[in-house]
């Protein structure tokens, strides 16, 4: 991924959509979403490669494969949550915003669930 590419794919979208603001405000709201569906797909394979970067890491550490799971699970929430309350705002869903991101937290709560189930037990062993 080009980094200059991703700016100015950006960029033009931003100028773009800004121009078409006037003629429609839709329009410009679905070429603000073509220009993220491009931008994601040009990340997707440097994701990929980061995510097997962290799961070789955390094998040779002996970490449990849960808790990186866990990990990339809400680290893979947190962007689509923020990318979706972007697109929200900026097409004037303020509340739809708050909310994607209510339950984006909530989500990654629950994917959280079992490890605090595990840290409790933990702590409880070394207390006996």
């Amino acid at each position: 991924m080009n980094i200059i590419s991703v700016c100015v794919i950006a960029v033009f979208a931003v100028i773009c959509s800004a121009a078409l603001r006037s003629y429609g405000s839709e329009i410009a709201g679905l070429l603000t979403l073509a220009a993220v569906v491009m931008l994601s797909l040009l990340a997707l394979p440097y994701a990929q490669s980061v995510i097997v970067s962290i799961t070789g890491l955390s094998e040779q550490a002996a970490v449990r494969t849960e808790y990186v799971q866990a990990l990339i699970k809400s680290v893979g929430i947190c962007f689509l949550t923020r990318i979706s309350a972007d697109i929200c705002r900026e097409n004037g869903g303020q509340s739809a915003a708050s909310e994607v991101e209510l339950c984006g937290r909530l989500a990654i709560l629950m994917i959280a669930c079992p490890l605090y189930a595990d840290l409790i037990s933990l702590v409880g062993s070394f207390l006996k």
